[in-house]
């Protein structure tokens, strides 16, 4: 069990208990119809119980083939705004393809863009009307889409109507899960928007679109590393150095990033600061070899356990040392991912859920109920296992591009410092290396000395001040 985990407090209120009991009557002690199982799923979710009908409402999509009404479209919603649709992601192609519901669209869609059929998740997208609870994310999906498809004006202005749609949301939700799922769902759609730019090389206006994501964004802290491309791309290599500078501060301290000492190196590559560049690709192997090496080793061992990983970031959160350091480091940047978050808020809710359904009277509706409801929270420990190995995986797979990166930067700097043997006209690059005269800035900018500390409203803003010695 997760260690800080806070079960929300749950009140069974009057009108609740009579929707409880009148399930259980409806669900009687045998099997019941198909219109049975809705009105059951239906009663159970105004009671304030979703994860305990996630294998009935599943079981009813595997059966019914027409579309769902509008009161059990309202429950599935409510079920999906706690569960998250991953729970759902699990169902047969062919089943999802017979439903016409807007969330099981959706759920499809998001099948499809995993296996790079784009144009056909697209198709399911369109499928899903703008008044739909969905909207916000499934314009943020069509945006990332069109993006793959490299139709980037397209792509923007289906990131503007996420961002409006989920601030026009936000106002409007019951639930403060769903208010911070738009939330979050808005400001990657501000990324988008920015990422979309940059795609069409549009550096400048990407530039400015990535400044509407506030610093208090959950997105922000990853967001950082891509504006510094965008100013590597504009030439304006010293803000690059700065906004990389960043990353040190120990606000920063979960940030598990390799390609962040690959951008630097290659800066003062293309600064011409040889000795920068080197220093920077020395360090970068001296710190990484080992610890990558053990990193594989190590996902080699333990192949696809996703119980094993579940509780290996289960023992993370109590404060429990992992095999390896480097472990360590990775697991503190999964656990800031808005997607673990998000599968572990759901699983704290169903353990919540769970704890209510206990004090129900004894029955064998209850006793199905509970059976529904552990094999839910068990199949969010594997989801959540499988995630922790999926980003254990993939950061391995970046330390792996980062060296590779790193090698050519070598090689480069080794060329480049050969080839000034026999040059005359070098620049000198003796005495103080920095000077404002070599800040690129506007009316709105400003200078003030950069002493070691960090200030959580100066973040993202440094700029070196070092001349090209190109």
């Amino acid at each position: 069990m997760f260690s800080r985990i806070l079960l929300p407090l749950l009140f069974v209120s009057t009108s609740a208990l009579a929707s409880y009991q009148s399930a259980e009557g409806i669900y009687g002690k045998g099997s019941i119809s198909l219109s049975g199982y809705r009105r059951t799923i239906i009663e159970m979710v105004d009671s304030g119980y979703y994860f305990s009908v996630v294998p009935w409402m599943k079981d009813y999509l595997v059966k019914n083939n027409s579309t769902l009404d509008a009161g059990l479209e309202e429950a599935f919603d409510n079920i999906i705004s706690a569960t998250g649709v991953k729970p759902f992601e699990t169902l047969p192609e062919n089943v999802l393809k017979r439903s016409r519901s807007g969330n099981v669209h959706y759920i499809l869609a998001k099948r499809l863009l995993k296996t790079n059929r784009y144009q056909d998740a697209l198709s399911e997208l369109s499928k899903v009307k703008a008044d739909h609870s969905a909207y916000p994310f499934v314009s943020n999906m069509k945006g990332t889409l069109l993006s793959f498809l490299g139709n980037h004006k397209e792509a923007q202005l289906q990131f503007k109507d996420c961002v409006r749609y989920s601030e026009k949301r936000m106002g409007s939700s019951k639930s403060k899960l769903k208010d911070k799922q738009l939330e979050v769902n808005k400001d990657n759609c501000l990324a988008g928007i920015a990422r979309s730019q940059f795609a069409g090389q549009d550096f400048k206006k990407s530039e400015l679109s990535y400044l509407d994501i506030q610093k208090s964004s959950l997105v922000w802290p990853e967001i950082l590393f891509e504006e510094a491309w965008t100013s590597y791309y504009e030439k304006n290599y010293n803000r690059t150095l700065g906004k990389l500078i960043s990353y040190r501060a120990p606000v920063f301290d979960f940030i598990f990033k390799p390609e962040i000492d690959v951008l630097k190196a290659l800066t003062y590559l293309k600064m011409c600061l040889y000795d920068d560049a080197r220093k920077t690709v020395d360090e970068f192997y001296s710190s990484n070899l080992n610890p990558s090496r053990d990193l594989r080793s190590f996902l080699n061992g333990r192949g696809k356990d996703y119980r094993y990983y579940y509780t290996l970031m289960a023992d993370h959160e109590a404060m429990k040392s992992s095999p390896l350091p480097i472990v360590d480091s990775i697991l503190k940047s999964v656990r800031k991912d808005s997607a673990y978050s998000e599968m572990k808020g759901a699983l704290a809710m169903a353990m919540g859920e769970y704890n209510l359904l206990r004090k129900q009277r004894n029955s064998g509706f209850k006793a199905n109920l509970v059976r529904n409801i552990k094999t839910v929270m068990d199949e969010y420990r594997t989801l959540i296992g499988a995630y922790v190995r999926a980003g254990l995986v993939s950061k391995y797979a970046e330390l792996y591009n980062a060296f590779q990166g790193m090698s050519y930067i070598k090689l480069e700097v080794l060329a480049q410092r050969k080839e000034r043997l026999y040059q005359t006209d070098v620049p000198n690059a003796s005495g103080k290396r920095g000077d404002v005269k070599y800040i690129e800035r506007n009316d709105k900018q400003y200078f003030w000395t950069f002493n070691g500390e960090f200030w959580a409203d100066e973040l993202g803003d440094y700029v070196f001040a070092l001349r090209s010695e190109c």
